[in-house]
């Protein structure tokens, strides 16, 4: 954790100045301040458990797939200024980016989920810096990232070992017909589209 505060420390220096980008991601400074994630489109036509998760993990619950480890996008947040906590962490805007056909696209994530409950977009959804946690490894005296461990970045609903939650009770898709979340087919491009999935601080508690 030392380390991770002081690499954060370190890079706020140039991150003022330009975008740092390490593999998976780009973290974007100035007035416009983001982290811009490379992604794939993975899950077409079912319920989900995940906004986004690791390829060839949790493909088959997850809306998007992302290689830029969890850790790597703990530690883009904590540079541009988000506050991590798990019920109280920043408030964050998720928006994607995608080519389609000759146009560029973008919009919030949002417009790709169908609420269950309403069988249309949900709105404006309360995504929240939640910050996952480190804890002991069952095999040696390390500790280790459980986001990381769990190989996911967001959750759909209330997980405290993911990186980005939501507030409030969204429900669980697999207790209900009414509950959680599916693909809003009407939207979202085929599997395997390449997206950007663009994170912001948002003023909004």
């Amino acid at each position: 954790m030392r380390l991770l505060i002081l690499s954060v420390l370190i890079a706020g220096t140039a991150l003022a100045a330009d975008a740092i980008k390490i593999p998976g991601l780009r973290i974007v400074g100035g007035e416009q301040q983001s982290v811009e994630v490379e992604a794939k489109v993975a899950h077409y036509d079912h319920i989900l458990e995940f906004l986004a998760c690791e390829p060839e993990t949790r493909d088959y619950e997850s809306l998007l797939t992302v290689t830029a480890k969890p850790s790597a996008v703990k530690f883009g947040l904590l540079l541009i200024g988000c506050e991590e906590g798990e019920t109280n962490g920043s408030p964050l805007t998720i928006e994607v980016e995608w080519q389609d056909k000759t146009k560029p696209r973008r919009g919030p994530v949002e417009d790709w989920l169908i609420d269950r409950r309403t069988g249309k977009p949900p709105g404006k959804l309360p995504f929240f810096f939640s910050g996952s946690m480190f804890v002991p490894d069952l095999f040696t005296t390390n500790k280790i990232f459980q986001a990381d461990a769990e190989q996911a970045h967001i959750a759909l609903w209330w997980q405290p070992s993911i990186l980005i939650n939501l507030r409030g009770d969204q429900g669980n898709p697999y207790r209900g017909d009414d509950q959680g979340f599916q693909v809003n087919t009407n939207v979202v491009p085929p599997v395997g589209t390449p997206v950007k999935l663009i994170l912001r601080k948002s003023a909004a508690r």
